[in-house]
C-alpha cells in the first residue's frame, strides 16, 4: 500500500449556474457515481463557507491508496462526462480540484467524531494553503505545524495533504487564476473558530512555511457509500 489519498474540490456555482442545479447534479450524480460504486472511496464530505468567502463549497474525500487515482474506474468519470455533468461544468465559477497524497495525520478521534464519514462528521472544517519557503526539513516543519493546531478549541484531528495533480476551471477569473500552494492543511473541528483563536494557536515562528488562503467551512452533509457499508437498499 502507498500513502492515502485525499481530494479536496473547491467549487461555487458563480453568475450562471444556479444554486439549485449545482447541489442536484452533486448530490444526485457526481457523488454517488463515486461513493455508491468505488470501493476505494472511503469517504465523502460536502462543507459551504462560514466566513462569508467564495468560493463557497468544499468537496472532500477519503481514498486508500494514491494509486487508486490512476484506476480506470475513476479516471473515466472525468473522460466520459454525461452531458448534463460536461455542460454544467461548463458555466461553474470555478472548479478547483486538488488530488492529494497525506503528509501529515494526527490520527481520529472517534469518540469525538467520524470524520469525513456517515456518523457523527467533523461539524466544522478549517482549510489553509501551505507554501514551503525553505525546502530544508519539510515533513518536520510540517509535523510542527500539526502540532501546534492541537490546542485549537474543539480540535479534533489535523491533516497535511501534498497537492501532486490540481485542475481548476470555471468562468470566474479571480476564482481561476489562484496560486495554488504545494501542500493544504485541514483541520476538522467540532465548533466554530474564532479568529482570535487561530491566531494563538498558531502564533509564534513558522519556520520556513507560509500560510495562504485561510478558510473556515460548515457541514452540509456526509454521504453513505459501498465502503462504509451503509447504503440504502
Amino acid at each position: 500500500m502507498g500513502a492515502p489519498g485525499f481530494l479536496a474540490v473547491f467549487s461555487d456555482p458563480g453568475s450562471e449556474a444556479t444554486l439549485e442545479e449545482f447541489q442536484d447534479w452533486y448530490d444526485n450524480e457526481h457523488i454517488p457515481l463515486r461513493l455508491n460504486h468505488l470501493r476505494f472511496f472511503l469517504s465523502g464530505a460536502r462543507y459551504s463557507a462560514v466566513d462569508g468567502q467564495r468560493p463557497e463549497w468544499l468537496a472532500m474525500y477519503e481514498i486508500d491508496d494514491v494509486a487508486s487515482f490512476q484506476d480506470p474506474s475513476y479516471t473515466i468519470l472525468r473522460e466520459k462526462r454525461s452531458d448534463r455533468e460536461g455542460e454544467l461544468i461548463g458555466r461553474l465559477g470555478v472548479l478547483d480540484r486538488r488530488t492529494t497524497e497525506v503528509a501529515v495525520d494526527t490520527g481520529e478521534q472517534p469518540e469525538k467524531s467520524t470524520g469525513l464519514r456517515v456518523g457523527i462528521p467533523s461539524t466544522f472544517i478549517v482549510t489553509v494553503g501551505i507554501a514551503v519557503l525553505d525546502g530544508e526539513g519539510t515533513q518536520e516543519k510540517l509535523q510542527v505545524f500539526a502540532q501546534k493546531t492541537v490546542s485549537l478549541p474543539g480540535w479534533v484531528r489535523t491533516r497535511i495533504v501534498k497537492v501532486f495533480d490540481k485542475g481548476v476551471t470555471g468562468l470566474n477569473g479571480q476564482w481561476t487564476s489562484i496560486e495554488i500552494p504545494d501542500y493544504l492543511a485541514v483541520v476538522e473541528l467540532t465548533s466554530k473558530l474564532q479568529l482570535e483563536e487561530w491566531e494563538k494557536a498558531i502564533e509564534g515562528q513558522l519556520n520556513g512555511l507560509g500560510l495562504v488562503d485561510r478558510r473556515q467551512w460548515g457541514l452540509y452533509k456526509a454521504y453513505p457509500g459501498i465502503a462504509q457499508g451503509n447504503l440504502q437498499a
